[in-house]
């Protein structure tokens, strides 16, 4: 049914009536100030329940928890948005972050994703087409480099951080997220898993990598020095809509 109304109706205007329900539903979220979105400056009484969370989503700019707090740590914990002027490689931009990098003067902004078809809702067209596993271009390039839930997807996850590394410039630094269970000892990948299994790990999303506790060593075996992130307890993360146990991975290449 779907695809007869895309082609009766046109995908831009499937996305237009797919916006005004969403609206729709935000009304009764929107009447309160109890949260509010550090992203696009919206304020809530709460924000929209996203998949299995409650108090996840906002409607407005469509950012998550991650996004969010990702946010908070560019701007306030890094200086990001500010002086010196930096290159920055964005894999799988979501959406709302891109405003907020692409129109800051500092920032040379490229983005890339290895999907060849993308859904303007969660992200836009990349500037260019590669995997985070096979980075085309050369060493030392980037001052930043953002992966936001990218290795938990590819399957070698190792060679993945060291093309990361290779690009980067010394005392350049990477932004990487991805979904951990802290109380998981050892992280591990097993393409044999069953549906029924993945959605006891982690809801039942198709991806590569199950990540514990060692996430930020198997960083540090590919060369990157990372700092323990406890940012997340130290700001208002009830107001923000953020978990307190929230955690970014800053990985620098060493001089």
């Amino acid at each position: 049914m779907k695809q007869v109304l895309k082609k009766w109706m046109g995908q831009g205007a499937i996305g237009r009536l797919s916006g005004l329900r969403l609206q729709l539903k935000s009304i009764p979220y929107r009447l309160g100030n109890d949260v509010e979105c550090p992203i696009c400056g919206t304020s809530y009484k709460a924000f929209m329940p996203f998949r299995y969370r409650k108090n996840a989503y906002c409607p407005t700019c469509k950012s998550l928890e991650r996004h969010r707090y990702i946010y908070l740590t560019l701007r306030d914990r890094l200086g990001f948005y500010e002086t010196p002027r930096k290159k920055v490689l964005h894999f799988a931009p979501d959406i709302c972050l891109i405003p907020t990098i692409k129109n800051n003067p500092f920032i040379e902004y490229v983005t890339a994703d290895y999907m060849t078809s993308f859904t303007s809702s969660i992200t836009v067209k990349p500037d260019y087409v590669m995997s985070i596993d096979d980075i085309q271009f050369p060493n030392n390039t980037f001052d930043v480099l953002i992966a936001i839930g990218i290795l938990v997807m590819v399957p070698d996850d190792s060679k993945a951080m060291r093309e990361v590394l290779r690009v980067l410039k010394p005392n350049g630094y990477a932004v990487f997220h991805d979904p951990i269970n802290l109380n998981l000892p050892k992280s591990f990948s097993d393409a044999s898993l069953t549906k029924e299994e993945k959605q006891k790990l982690y809801h039942g999303h198709d991806q590569r990598w199950y990540y514990g506790a060692d996430y930020a060593d198997r960083l540090r075996a590919q060369g990157f020095e990372v700092e323990d992130d406890i940012y997340a307890q130290r700001i208002d993360n009830k107001r923000y809509g953020i978990s307190p146990n929230e955690k970014v991975y800053i990985a620098r290449k060493k001089v």
